[in-house]
């Protein structure tokens, strides 16, 4: 594979993960949801054309179509993932692969000791898990616009597998799961439309559609 095409990857798949990070952390806002449900913004989704990211699309602009606005989102939003209180997809790794289903649990310490090798950190560390998704799926974006920006083969080197072990270890073992519950729990178009998205950009990146 051309240097060319891992930096176009790399940089697409980058761009995906952080908009994938952002609407799992948080709701959409109404400006951000007009902008990205717009016919060019979505002819831009930087993933490769599958059978399922076209219909995550197709739902997204579905939902400006029957006018969900930024509060119906954003209500179920809390009820699928942000909670308060208890939330029908748990958004921790450690709450899908633990055996006792807890947090705080190994796969936490893992998370937080793989961020750390690359001198990052979870945001609220020791106050919140650092295994969230919108965590994780950060993380990966971060290692690749590094790798895209390093400036040695050595360090290319270093942050590719590091990102391709914790997708190996961490993401994708547990992220389609998630993203395939969001959607089965969804009761927006844009948040269903969010799951297929979740799922087809990590399943192509874990068949290696991209680098």
């Amino acid at each position: 594979m051309s240097v060319e095409t891992d930096e176009e990857g790399m940089a697409r798949s980058a761009a995906a993960l952080r908009v994938l990070s952002t609407f799992v952390s948080a709701p959409a806002k109404a400006e951000v949801l007009d902008r990205i449900r717009s016919a060019e913004w979505l002819e831009g989704w930087p993933m490769e054309r599958t059978e399922v990211c076209r219909a995550g699309l197709d739902l997204w602009a579905r939902s400006a179509e029957v006018g969900e606005d930024a509060d119906a989102v954003a209500a179920d939003h809390a009820r699928l993932v942000g909670g308060p209180g208890r939330v029908a997809v748990h958004p921790y790794e450690s709450v899908h692969r633990s055996v006792e289903g807890l947090l705080f649990d190994e796969q936490t310490l893992e998370v937080r000791a793989a961020y750390a090798e690359f001198g990052l950190a979870a945001p609220h560390l020791n106050r919140a898990p650092d295994d969230h998704l919108s965590l994780e799926l950060e993380f990966v974006a971060k290692l690749s616009e590094r790798w895209l920006d390093a400036t040695t083969d050595q360090e290319r080197m270093r942050l590719a597998s590091g990102r391709e072990r914790f997708l190996a270890e961490h993401l994708l073992q547990w992220g389609p799961n998630f993203f395939d519950a969001l959607g089965r729990d969804a009761g927006t178009h844009f948040h269903h439309g969010l799951a297929l998205l979740g799922v087809d950009t990590l399943v192509q990146l874990g068949a290696g559609a991209q680098p």
